[in-house]
């Protein structure tokens, strides 16, 4: 009795061998689904947020290529850390004197190139509206291209000290969940949505670059599949604290 009680008997150690096997094998995949669930993120879908956003005591340039129709709707969450850089490209031309698209947003880390495809000479250089800074990338003839990456958020104005008539915008953002609409001029709205955000509580700000959004940025949470940020009013800055 002694002996089996301490294993020593001959066949009591093969069995103990071949018993724990059996009893990884059993309780493994449980342990994996409990550390699975532990350390991986919740697996809801990432929502879609939608809303309409609506011109109100204003009147807007309707035609031409610098029109007054765009605007930019961005979600910044109000929690957790950063977005990392995008990794993304776009493109602003020079036409006939004017810069296209009149409004870009982007994400910080985004590489826009600025193409010439005018018959004259171009130049291009940056006004911060945050600090005043500006930046010039430099001065080509047609047909040639530049390159620069935006990873400063904020508001750039993109203008040309060869023609200072031409101005653009481009809208620098800190993170992915932005989409750009066009106000319909009959109805002096657009509906706007702005796809695979994650579940969380957002800030939900709007920029036009003649208008202001009333009330400030609203708050809005986001829980999976398709969540409501209601009507988002832009107004003239004199009227975009009244309630």
């Amino acid at each position: 009795m002694e002996n089996r009680a301490t294993g020593s008997t001959p066949n009591s150690g093969p069995r103990a061998a071949r018993s724990h096997p059996r009893l990884e094998s059993s309780w493994w995949p449980l342990v994996a689904i409990v550390l699975l669930a532990i350390l991986l993120p919740s697996g809801a879908e990432p929502a879609t947020v939608t809303g309409s956003v609506n011109v109100s005591r204003a009147s807007l340039r309707t035609e031409g290529p610098k029109h007054d129709l765009d605007v930019v709707l961005a979600l910044s969450p109000l929690r957790g850390g950063a977005a990392p850089p995008s990794t993304a490209a776009a493109t602003m031309d020079q036409q006939g004197l004017v810069f296209l698209p009149h409004v870009l947003a982007i994400q910080k880390g985004t590489t826009v190139t600025f193409l010439n495809n005018d018959n004259d000479d171009h130049n291009v250089y940056f006004l911060d509206d945050n600090t005043g800074e500006t930046l010039d990338i430099g001065t080509w003839g047609p047909g040639v291209s530049v390159d620069h990456t935006f990873t400063t958020p904020g508001m750039v104005i993109t203008l040309c000290k060869l023609h200072l008539e031409m101005a653009a915008y481009i809208v620098v953002l800190d993170h992915p969940w932005f989409t750009q609409v066009r106000i319909d001029p009959d109805t002096m709205s657009a509906p706007f949505s702005i796809r695979d955000v994650p579940e969380g509580d957002y800030l939900l700000t709007a920029w036009h670059k003649k208008l202001k959004q009333k009330g400030g940025s609203q708050g809005v949470g986001v829980t999976g599949g398709e969540s409501s940020a209601g009507e988002v009013v832009i107004t003239p800055a004199r009227y975009a604290r009244e309630k």
